[in-house]
């Protein structure tokens, strides 16, 4: 009859609705955002392999219920990983917690590599081994030599650097005095400030902490020609630069080796002997500028590995140059090995429109920077490494953890 018919779909309603109810609170934890990496990347030595180090951060919700209430808990997930440069293999992950409503003071931090320690922030200080990134060593094992105390230790990752003259974790601890780190001896040692390396910024010794460089740290950069530079001098006697029209008319006789390139412009190679003056500044005859090769390089400039000496690469003697195929915004950069002839030996793109981040793995450049995603205003991270004999590239896509 029409009332049991009725009485049936009315049921079978109540039924539908009871499922999608218990449904919804069946706790449930999903991804909210792709997987990114968190702060800088580092670098390091594995028994002559090349390491790449970073902590990944993965922002998630947790649902369930509360006195039958509907609750959503939102945190990051954060991960250590190790991986090889030379084929993108993972060689070791290792969990670092969750956390709801992190905090920049609570976000796990790399503070350096020293020997075979990865030294990691997390609330307290932990020194890794390296590969497999297990806890070898804590602030709270140190044993402190007087006047040192393990109390002035710094509360935060700031506090921590990696000294490349000492190979040695410093601190700098909440008393104002400079701890040596001792991993072999566990021991905590006041230290000299004037054993650091001095820097050019300030005169003072205590200041010299501030300025120290980790070895291994990635290079930050807001566009690419932080990392870049239009000439270098050889030991030969030449100097060699990428310049525009109007830059190879601008030369001057002293000219700077360390002038960043910028502007819209396409650049050639040049070269030009030079000789040293009564100052010691090198010196040219801008009329004897010669044009080497025939390459035209959009927003060209040589890769600046480190202070002063530009990313060189023998058999056959030549630099990294970064450069665009053509001009705009999203168009990706891409790297350039050219010869001193003015060959170009390799050319492969970045597929990054703006990379953020440069780590040299010796063998390799890396730089991480974002594509875009497939949702309207999405962005992914990319980890793109490159050979710099071949050229070769490999690629990680953050949101997959896939390398290619």
């Amino acid at each position: 009859s029409s009332r049991t018919r009725r009485i049936i779909a009315w049921s079978l309603i109540g039924l539908l609705v009871a499922m999608v109810v218990a449904a919804a609170l069946i706790p449930s934890d999903s991804r909210e955002r792709a997987p990114e990496i968190s702060g800088v990347l580092w670098s390091a030595s594995d028994k002559g392999a090349r390491l790449m180090l970073y902590v990944t951060q993965e922002e998630r919700s947790r649902t369930g219920t509360d006195l039958d209430r509907l609750v959503t808990h939102r945190y990051t997930r954060y991960e250590l990983i190790a991986r090889r440069a030379r084929d993108g293999a993972v060689v070791a992950r290792a969990a670092l917690g969750d956390i709801e409503g992190a905090r920049d003071q609570h976000k796990p931090t790399i503070v350096g590599v020293s020997g075979d320690l990865l030294w990691l922030w997390r609330d307290s200080l932990e020194g890794r081994r390296l590969p497999d990134l297990a806890v070898q060593l804590t602030g709270g094992m140190l044993q402190a030599t007087p006047p040192a105390t393990a109390e002035a230790l710094p509360v935060d990752a700031k506090g921590y650097r990696v000294a490349p003259n000492l190979e040695a974790l410093v601190a700098r601890g909440r008393d104002a005095r400079l701890y040596r780190i001792d991993a072999v001896k566990r021991t905590l040692d006041v230290l000299d400030p004037a054993l650091l390396p001095a820097s050019t910024s300030s005169s003072r010794v205590e200041d010299r902490f501030d300025y120290l460089t980790p070895p291994g740290r990635a290079r930050v950069m807001t566009q690419p020609n932080w990392v870049m530079q239009r000439s270098f001098l050889t030991s030969t006697g030449l100097w060699y630069s990428l310049l525009s029209e109007s830059e190879r008319a601008g030369v001057s006789r002293w000219p700077s080796g360390t002038d960043q390139p910028s502007g819209d412009v396409a650049r050639s190679l040049y070269k030009v002997a030079y000789r040293l003056d009564d100052r010691r500044q090198p010196e040219i005859d801008p009329s004897a500028l010669e044009s080497v090769g025939s390459e035209r390089m959009i927003q060209a400039g040589f890769i600046v590995r480190d202070a002063g000496r530009v990313w060189d690469v023998p058999d056959p003697s030549s630099s990294l140059v970064f450069a665009k195929r053509q001009l705009g915004a999203e168009e990706p950069w891409e790297i350039l090995r050219l010869s001193r002839d003015g060959r170009l030996l390799w050319r492969t793109t970045t597929e990054l429109p703006n990379p953020g981040m440069l780590l040299d793995l010796d063998t390799h450049l890396a730089l991480l920077g974002e594509v875009a995603g497939a949702r309207p205003g999405e962005r992914l991270q990319r980890l793109v490494w490159i050979d710099q004999v071949t050229g070769a590239r490999q690629t990680l896509a953050l949101e997959s953890d896939e390398v290619r």
